[in-house]
């Protein structure tokens, strides 16, 4: 019985390693796109950015939707770490200025590809799960942020919670930059003074 040959576990580990570099490549031409302007890239488009063919588009990816769906969790874990804790004993204008900056500088980076998603949300029960994920995460931030507020309003720490969680999501980002045109740090402006006013507001009725 002829003798089977082995494949060593350098040679395997190299071609693991060769493989990542390539889903890593597909995944930076598709982010580099959206970021350009095309919302919606075939997978001709980028294979042809990243340099390779279009059957290894689809020998590492299921289909585009599931390329666009990696993209975007790749963008998401680059940069969500700019919702950095929020120490809430510091002024209550200071950390609403903070949430407002930090929201700017993650939206700004994962637009692109989170506008080149919106379509995938609804029909991607993994894109949805994902997204909520992420959704979670940021009302916690803000929950944190404003933790001596929300512990204060008892009796209406939810809606005041929602309020400020529809204040700082990015479908009111997207709202601001796409829908009126403003400029980031006009949108970032338009979010802190939402904030200031939930609290100003909040502030007032309980003095009535």
């Amino acid at each position: 019985m002829p003798a089977v040959a082995k494949t060593s576990p350098a040679r395997v580990d190299g071609r693991r390693a060769r493989g990542e570099r390539t889903r890593l490549r597909v995944l930076e031409a598709l982010l580099a796109l959206v970021e350009e302007g095309q919302v919606r890239p075939t997978a001709q488009e980028i294979a042809a950015r990243a340099g390779v063919a279009l059957r290894t588009v689809y020998h590492h990816f299921e289909d585009v939707e599931a390329l666009r769906r990696m993209a975007l969790d790749l963008q998401l874990s680059r940069h969500v770490e700019a919702l950095q804790p929020v120490d809430p004993t510091l002024p209550l204008d200071e950390r609403v200025a903070i949430v407002a900056r930090q929201c700017r500088k993650l939206y700004e980076a994962i637009t692109p590809i989170r506008r080149a998603t919106l379509f995938d949300e609804h029909a991607s029960p993994e894109m949805a799960k994902g997204l909520r994920r992420t959704r979670v995460l940021r009302r916690n931030h803000v929950a944190s942020a404003f933790g001596p507020e929300l512990a204060a309003r008892a009796d209406a720490g939810r809606s005041l919670l929602d309020a400020l969680d529809l204040a700082t999501a990015w479908q009111s980002w997207h709202y601001l930059r796409d829908g009126l045109s403003r400029s980031a740090l006009a949108s970032e402006r338009v979010m802190v003074l939402t904030l200031q006013s939930l609290f100003t507001g909040t502030t007032r009725s309980r003095r009535r």
